[in-house]
């Protein structure tokens, strides 16, 4: 169960990133208000989990019991940083890197 919720952060960190950058670039800055929805909804389902894991655990040790809440909230941490990570890409993609078309002339 832990490797999943290990998981499911370091997903849910890379759709946010992903998703957010992407429509970012695609559409405009405001629409990286979609990833702060995704990055909510990420952490709702993280602290569901937390709560029903906790829940689960209540015959192991404190110190099971201390790492599994670490876990819960080192994936909040993921998330919270893959959006800021997310911010601070389109700003420097947006700064430094200038796509330029070129169509070769026509008349010669």
């Amino acid at each position: 169960m832990i490797e999943f919720v290990i998981l499911l952060g370091v997903i849910g960190g890379w759709i946010v990133v992903a998703s957010t950058l992407f429509l970012m670039l695609a559409l405009g800055q405001t629409w990286g208000l979609v990833g702060v929805l995704l990055l909510v909804g990420f952490i709702l389902v993280n602290q569901s989990l937390k709560a029903k894991y906790m829940r689960t655990i209540v015959d192991a040790t404190p110190r099971a019991k201390a790492i599994a809440a670490h876990i819960f909230e080192m994936n909040e941490l993921i998330l919270l940083s893959s959006y800021l990570v997310s911010l601070l890409l389109y700003e420097g993609i947006q700064k430094y890197v200038e796509i330029i078309i070129k169509f070769p002339d026509l008349m010669g």
